[in-house]
């Protein structure tokens, strides 16, 4: 017999018996021992042994632990256990569990993620649509706390506000806005295509200091209550501040809502891999529901608690004020850092300057994690840096021959959109100042700013490019690109590298300082270099000259959206002959 153990343990038996059955039959018994029980099966079958029948007997024999012994038992320590029916509930509840999450987890991801996630996006997807739904979330609590410093500045609990006159300031603050939000859309939309990542994070910066004006409300017009008196200065026609606060706050949050809807839609292009754009743009919609769904339970929250705080700011005035009449000569040191705990400004106040550090935080994390296929200035550059270094040695060098350089160039592979990421200030200020790099001039521009050069200087120029589809000059430590009408993308590409190793030239090239003729001399031939040098790396469909590398087709095969350039040329073309 087997050793007994502390755990459930089966015994079996077989032997021989006698009887006039036949057929086999079983039965069973219960048996109780004072360290558990034993379970008894007794299972009667029949085999044929040559011309006779053998019974046989097997005798199965269960023991069930006590509940409450632990293993290895005698020490006295209790524990939990379980039956054998127990068990299987268990069991069967934790599978029934583990079901209904699986069904959670999968409408979850259908109701919240685009179909066929992660291979039908583009990398990065979940890693973005966090760090946005996370700065969505603290835009909503601050425009819980902010609203409710408006509406008090509104006049909103003051018996001596009038209905008419909030109404009048609300209709002019919203028509000066959407006036606003006009002219920022005529300045600003030719930009939005070129700086999806920039005006994505101005939008929200905008954002902010929209909601922080708001919050300054009631702090500023308790500064300036004697700027609405007329008679400081005389004069009675100034707007008031409020009226003056509330309409740039406006114009802020409209701008806000037009920067952020323009980029919106290429962030959605840039995730849709698989031709999936209204499912991707469906998805996010639900994601912004339950944003807004968390953040309006999380915002009645905040009131509330805000409003207890301020129902025990004046239950602490009271008791202050009636502990000093009836102790004249106490300290008030107590019952002013009672008040202080509980000034509901002061705390709004700190709750909303937490809460924009972490949304400019995740607007600024998530931001920089897209990696957009689309160059722009700023990823055109980073992207062809190693072309143009190489070019510009070439020209720096006075070396005739390139075919050897044309090979190492052949050799010469781009980053790939998800290696590249341009700092986003730096591209912002550069959306203002182009540096010293200007695309797409107008002739008339042009020649306001080239006025002292020669007509000599001019033939040269026009001898170098007039079979090109465009043309560059340099003045000073400028370079000016002129486009022809007719020039496609790939004649921008083109243009681009070559005014930009002129540019990396001029940066690294000391003009002789002596005579006017020898500064024209070294200019000129900068410029022919720079042009027969990117003749031999960038092919064009007009350009039949045989080379080794056609940087427009490596570009798109490593990844670049090749269809859309935004190098940020004008519009403005010109056209001249080419005889």
């Amino acid at each position: 017999m087997a050793r007994r153990k502390w755990r459930r343990i089966v015994f079996i038996y077989i032997g021989k018996v006698s009887g006039p059955s036949s057929s086999s039959s079983s039965s069973s018994s219960h048996q109780h021992h004072r360290n558990g029980a034993y379970q008894e099966y007794h299972l009667v079958s029949s085999r044929r042994n040559g011309s006779s029948k053998e019974k046989l007997c097997w005798a199965i024999r269960e023991y069930i632990p006590p509940v409450g012994l632990e293993k290895g038992g005698g020490n006295g320590v209790r524990v939990d256990g379980t039956n054998t029916t127990t068990r299987r509930l268990m069991g069967a509840l934790q599978s029934k569990v583990m079901d209904i999450c699986r069904k959670v987890d999968q409408i979850c991801k259908d109701l919240f993620l685009p179909v066929g996630y992660p291979h039908t996006v583009a990398p990065g997807y979940l890693e973005y649509q966090f760090y946005d739904s996370l700065q969505g979330l603290s835009s909503y609590l601050r425009g819980v706390v902010s609203t409710t410093a408006v509406l008090s500045a509104a006049g909103v609990g003051d018996a001596a506000a009038t209905a008419m006159s909030a109404a009048m300031t609300w209709a002019i603050r919203d028509g000066l806005g959407m006036v606003g939000g006009l002219l920022f859309s005529y300045v600003a939309s030719s930009h939005f295509d070129a700086h999806v990542k920039e005006f994505r994070l101005v939008a929200d910066v905008l954002n902010d200091v929209g909601l922080t004006l708001d919050m300054a409300l009631p702090v500023v017009l308790s500064w300036t209550s004697w700027f609405s008196s007329p008679g400081w200065t005389g004069v009675s026609y100034l707007p008031s501040p409020y009226l003056v606060l509330t309409s740039l706050s406006t114009l802020c949050k409209v701008a806000c809502g037009i920067s952020a809807g323009a980029t919106k839609g290429n962030i959605t292009d840039h995730f849709s891999i698989s031709g999936n754009r209204a499912d991707v743009s469906a998805k996010e919609s639900t994601q912004e529901t339950l944003v807004s769904l968390i953040g309006m339970a999380l915002g009645v929250w905040l009131s509330k608690w805000l409003q207890t705080l301020e129902k025990l700011n004046e239950s602490a005035a009271c008791i202050n004020d009636e502990f000093t009449c009836d102790n004249p000569n106490a300290t008030t040191s107590d019952s002013s850092i009672t008040a202080m705990l509980t000034d509901v400004q002061s705390i709004s106040w700190i709750i909303f300057i937490v809460l924009t550090v972490i949304h400019v935080w995740a607007n600024y994390v998530g931001v920089q994690r897209l990696h957009l296929r689309t160059l722009n200035r700023a990823r055109a550059r980073i992207a062809l840096q190693s072309y143009i270094e190489t070019c510009g040695t070439w020209v720096l060098s006075g070396d005739k021959c390139i075919s050897n350089g044309t090979s190492i160039m052949s050799n010469m592979l781009p980053p790939s959109p998800s290696e590249v990421s341009e700092p986003l200030w730096k591209s912002i200020i550069s959306m203002f100042n182009n540096g010293n790099v200007h695309l797409g001039m107008r002739v008339r521009d042009l020649v306001k700013r080239t006025n002292q050069r020669s007509k000599e200087e001019w033939s040269f120029i026009y001898d170098q490019f007039k079979h090109d589809n465009y043309m560059v000059f340099v003045e000073s430590d400028d370079v000016y690109v002129m486009m022809r009408m007719g020039a496609s993308e790939s004649d921008e590409l083109r243009a681009f590298l070559t005014a930009h190793v002129l540019q990396w030239c001029i940066e690294r090239d000391d003009f002789p300082s002596d005579t006017m003729e020898r500064q024209k001399h070294r200019r000129e031939n900068l410029v022919a270099r720079s042009n027969t040098i990117v003749q031999h790396l960038v092919t064009t469909k007009k350009n039949n000259i045989k080379t080794d590398i056609d940087l427009h087709r490596t570009l798109y095969e490593h990844g670049w959206d090749m269809a859309r350039l935004y190098l940020g040329f004008s519009p403005w073309r010109c056209q001249w002959d080419n005889e």
